[in-house]
């Protein structure tokens, strides 16, 4: 088992600490909606197309699919990925219907809404803005996986494809940049407490169960 050391220190981890900052300074240094509306001004093609698909990564079925695949593998992955699942969904509803219940982008431009690069097909919505429940999901399914697996470029591969989720939700106009950097964290620290709690601090709960790293189909 990698150190949690070295699973901080991965390459992925790195490119989320990059991430973070970058779009920290965004968020300080800019006025709300700076980076949307410049963003909204590269609108074409084959952006509209990638967006409209990399956002649903974000979404609950993609959550269910990965959760049977690792109960394929092994059970302990699967109960891990689906306690990430439950806890980070309810402190995201939490805090954007009893906490902040911002307006989004839709609203908030809404009288020059019509002058705006908009995703044909893509329904706008128009509150619960903070944080962004997609990017907290592809970032918390994504932290799980990397640190499930030891494959580095598979690590990166998730981590590239959570930040890309974050970016299609203010590319699709659903959020602003705030919304996505809290989602972001917020799923990222759901789950890798979660994989710190039951593989270092209580192994015995589940980790060292060892029918719970058996698969319903595979076994080690």
């Amino acid at each position: 088992m990698e150190s949690l050391k070295d699973k901080l220190q991965s390459p992925a981890f790195l490119m989320y600490v990059l991430y973070f900052l970058t779009a920290l300074a965004l968020v300080l240094f800019l006025e709300k909606g700076t980076f949307l509306l410049w963003l909204n001004e590269k609108h074409n093609p084959f952006g509209d197309v990638f967006f409209s698909y990399v956002t649903l990564l974000g979404e609950a079925h993609i959550f269910i699919i990965a959760g049977v695949i690792l109960l394929l593998y092994r059970i302990y992955y699967a109960i891990l990925l689906t306690l990430t699942g439950v806890i980070h969904y309810i402190i995201v509803q939490f805090l954007k219907i009893i906490v902040f219940d911002a307006h989004r982008p839709s609203l908030k431009f809404e009288e020059s809404l019509s002058s705006f690069n908009l995703v044909e097909g893509i329904e706008l919505h128009s509150h619960y803005s903070m944080p962004s429940g997609h990017t907290a999901a592809a970032f918390a399914l994504a932290t799980i996986l990397i640190l499930l697996t030891k494959n580095k470029l598979l690590q990166v591969i998730y981590m590239l494809l959570a930040i890309l989720v974050a970016i299609s939700r203010v590319y699709l106009f659903q959020h602003f940049m705030v919304d996505t950097v809290v989602g972001a964290t917020i799923g990222l620290l759901v789950s890798g407490i979660i994989w710190w709690y039951f593989t270092y601090k209580k192994p015995s709960i589940l980790y060292n169960i060892n029918s719970l790293h058996r698969g319903l189909i595979f076994n080690r």
